[in-house]
C-alpha cells in the first residue's frame, strides 16, 4: 500500500510488529518487519558506542598504584565522570556534610566534584568556598554533568556537590570504665582510649537495632545538639553511617563519634559495673514500676545510656532487664490506639532535650 505523503521517518508500533514509514521521495512505502529485529539493532547500536566512550578495559578492574586489582563500585563514561574504584572509598553530598567532612579531618578525601553552572536552594557562595577549602587542601577539583552526579547519588539531593572519601566505619567498643577525675575510658578495638564529657557527665545514645538510615541520621544531629559523647549502635541488621546518614545529620555525623557494640547486654552490664545507668525509652507501661513519665525525669547523676529501640520491635527484652529506669513520652491528647509512639527519631530530640544532670 502506498499514499502520495512527504514525511519524515517515524515508526508506529501495533501490537508485537513494527511499521516503519520509510520516505521515498513524494511518496511513502510501508515496510513491515518484526519489532523484535529493530530492538536488537537498536540495543546493538546502544552497547557498541558504549565500548567506545567506555574508559574501562572489558574484562579488567582498575588496578590502584599499591596493591591488586579491585572490584569497580561506580564509574560513568567519558573522562569527565565520577570514579569510585575502590570499596573503601565513598561519596558524600550536600554542602553541610562536606564542609563538615573537609573540617573535621576524620576522613581521608580523595576529591570534590561540583555541577557546572548549579543553580539550587544555597547560594553560590557557598559552592565557591567548598571549592576553595579543597584547592586550599591540594585536592582534585572537577566540574562535573548533573546527570553524572544524579548517577552517582542514585537521584539524591546533592546540591551540586559530591566529595570523594573514605568508607567510615563505627568503631567497635569492648567496655567502658568509670569516671574518674572528669574523665572515662573506653576500650576500643583499636586500643583504649581516655575522653572528657562534653557535659558534667559522660552521655551516650545507644541504638537497639536501628535500621531506617534517615532516622539515625536524625538521632546523630539531635545527640551532636544536645550534648551527647557518641552513638552507640547495636542489633541485627542495624544500619551503618553511610552517605545517606550523614546528609540527613546535615554533617553531624562527621562530628560525633560512632561505636558499635556486637553484644549489647553483655557490654551495657559490664559498664553498669564502673558506674554507668541505663536508662531506656519506652511506650507507658504502668505495670513495670519503672515508666517515668518525660516531664518527671530526676537529675541524672551518673554515666548515662540512652536506650532507644528499633522502629517495629523498641528495646530488646534483654536490655530491659538491665535498665535502671525506663522514660515514656506522654500524648497531650487522646490518639487512637494503633498509635501509641513517636517517630524513634523525633523522640531521641524530645528526650535528650529533656535530660538533666545534677549541677549542670
Amino acid at each position: 500500500m502506498f499514499a502520495s505523503l512527504n514525511a519524515t521517518t517515524a515508526r508506529i508500533r501495533i501490537g508485537r510488529c513494527s511499521k516503519l514509514l520509510l520516505s521515498t521521495g513524494s511518496s511513502v512505502g510501508v515496510v513491515c518487519s518484526a519489532g523484535a529485529k529493530l530492538r536488537r539493532s537498536y540495543h546493538n547500536d546502544r552497547r557498541s558506542r558504549y565500548d567506545r566512550n567506555n574508559t574501562q578495559v572489558a574484562g579488567k578492574a582498575p588496578t590502584p598504584s599499591h596493591g591488586n586489582p579491585v572490584k569497580l563500585k561506580f564509574r560513568t563514561k567519558g573522562s569527565s565522570g565520577i570514579e569510585i574504584t575502590n570499596t573503601k572509598m565513598e561519596l558524600i553530598y550536600g554542602f553541610s556534610p562536606i564542609k563538615a567532612a573537609m573540617t573535621q579531618g576524620r576522613r581521608e578525601v580523595y576529591g570534590l566534584y561540583y555541577q557546572g553552572g548549579f543553580m539550587g536552594d544555597e547560594p553560590r557562595s557557598e559552592m565557591d568556598e567548598l571549592i576553595e577549602m579543597a584547592q586550599s587542601q591540594l585536592l582534585p577539583v572537577k566540574c562535573v554533568s548533573r546527570s553524572d552526579m544524579d548517577n552517582a547519588t542514585y537521584g539524591a539531593n546533592h546540591q551540586g556537590v559530591l566529595l570523594k572519601v573514605s568508607r567510615m566505619e563505627a568503631t567497635r567498643v569492648h567496655n567502658l570504665g568509670p569516671l574518674v577525675n572528669g574523665r572515662y575510658t573506653l576500650d576500643l578495638a583499636t586500643g583504649e582510649v581516655e575522653l572528657e564529657p562534653r557535659r558534667k557527665f559522660p552521655l551516650l545514645v545507644c541504638l537497639d537495632g536501628i535500621q531506617d538510615e534517615r532516622n539515625l541520621g536524625s538521632i546523630i544531629r539531635s545527640a551532636l545538639f544536645f550534648g551527647a559523647d557518641g552513638v552507640l549502635m547495636s542489633g541485627k541488621g542495624a544500619c551503618r553511617p553511610s552517605p545517606i546518614v550523614s546528609k540527613t545529620s546535615s554533617g553531624a555525623m562527621e562530628c560525633l563519634n560512632i561505636y558499635r557494640v556486637v553484644e549489647a547486654p553483655k557490654v551495657l552490664a559490664k559498664a553498669r559495673k564502673n558506674g554507668w545507668s541505663v536508662v531506656c525509652a519506652t511506650v507507658v507501661d504502668a505495670d513495670s514500676g519503672k515508666s517515668v513519665p518525660l516531664q518527671r525525669i530526676p537529675e541524672l547523676s551518673a554515666p548515662t545510656f540512652l536506650v532507644l529501640g528499633s522502629e517495629g520491635e523498641g528495646v530488646s527484652q534483654d536490655i530491659l532487664c538491665l535498665s535502671d529506669m525506663n522514660i515514656h513520652i506522654p500524648a497531650r491528647a487522646d490518639i487512637p490506639s494503633y498509635i501509641d509512639s513517636l517517630n524513634v527519631g523525633v523522640a531521641a530530640g524530645v528526650i535528650l532535650s529533656a535530660l538533666r544532670f545534677a549541677g549542670e
